[in-house]
């Protein structure tokens, strides 16, 4: 479908029938991908699934004001314990393919990390296998139907009350003031929670514009590729602050914890001087144009 121009607000009615289309469309996804995670429980999948829990819970963030039921909020929290349960496997993965990539010693039989990391998985598959048959998804999608429902009914009533473009508007800037706050002290090397912080602000900016490009029909490519490079190298050092508190856990040879220890840090310079970089080349400005 084209997208429209400038000049061409476009129709309340379709905006609210393309939104319901969106908000099930997103929930089919989850559903598919969740059936392909139960038969595998391969990296990929998993990823995929953790990712589409999180897209599900964007779109019913933005929505709720326009068709929100009394289950809402009980929704929501289902799928983010799902998102939860999902990222611990997922952390577990990435912590795998990390090590056995950057320490020489994790191939080796008797590696007390590798062990201690596989068993962790085995456990955590079992968990993720239970929640995702018991998962209670015919509740839910319900749920989305009533929501779906709601926004294809009486769409003229939403336009005599509720202007769509300067609710995403509004949305746009409260989404960007966190971000503006943390971007000031990023860049220092101790402050890891700022990151962490930034971190989360981007990714639901980034799942806004992607929302919305697809509602009011409009092209914001250049914006969500310079958010998802401050989300990927933001991600990546989240990823060794995960690994680095995985390891405190275990009760590790010296000589392992040592080059763990020494792997991670020197991650993180990299990452630290990655990001210093892409900061000064690429500077994260607010921009929403409608």
């Amino acid at each position: 479908m084209p997208l429209k121009s400038a000049n061409i607000p476009p129709d309340s009615a379709s905006m609210l029938h393309r939104s319901g289309c969106i908000l099930f469309a997103q929930w089919e996804e989850l559903l598919r991908i969740r059936r392909l995670t139960i038969k595998s429980c391969n990296l990929n999948d998993i990823h995929d699934l953790r990712v589409a829990s999180r897209r599900l819970r964007a779109v019913l963030d933005l929505f709720e004001p326009i068709a929100s039921t009394e289950q809402t909020s009980e929704i929501n929290k289902t799928i983010r314990n799902l998102t939860r349960k999902l990222g611990d496997l997922r952390n577990t993965d990435e912590a795998i393919i990390f090590f056995q990539t950057h320490l020489d010693i994790y191939s080796h039989p008797e590696n007390r990390l590798a062990i201690k990391l596989g068993k962790r998985r085995t456990r955590q598959i079992n968990q993720i296998s239970i929640e995702l048959k018991t998962f209670d998804h015919h509740r839910i999608d319900k749920h989305i139907r009533e929501m779906v429902a709601l926004m294809n009914c009486n769409p003229a009533n939403y336009s005599n009350r509720f202007s769509l473009l300067a609710y995403f508007s509004d949305a746009s800037i409260r989404m960007f003031f966190p971000i503006q706050h943390a971007l000031a002290a990023s860049n220092r090397p101790e402050c890891h929670e700022t990151r962490h912080e930034l971190r989360i602000a981007i990714k639901k900016w980034r799942y806004f514009f992607e929302i919305v490009s697809q509602v009011i029909e409009r092209d914001y490519i250049t914006v969500l590729e310079k958010l998802k490079e401050y989300q990927s190298v933001l991600g990546s050092m989240n990823d060794i602050i995960e690994f680095e508190a995985l390891v405190r856990k275990m009760k590790l040879p010296k000589s392992e914890q040592n080059a763990t220890t020494a792997a991670l840090n020197a991650e993180n310079l990299a990452l630290m001087t990655r990001f210093d970089k892409l900061v000064k080349k690429k500077p994260l400005t607010y921009t929403f144009l409608i």
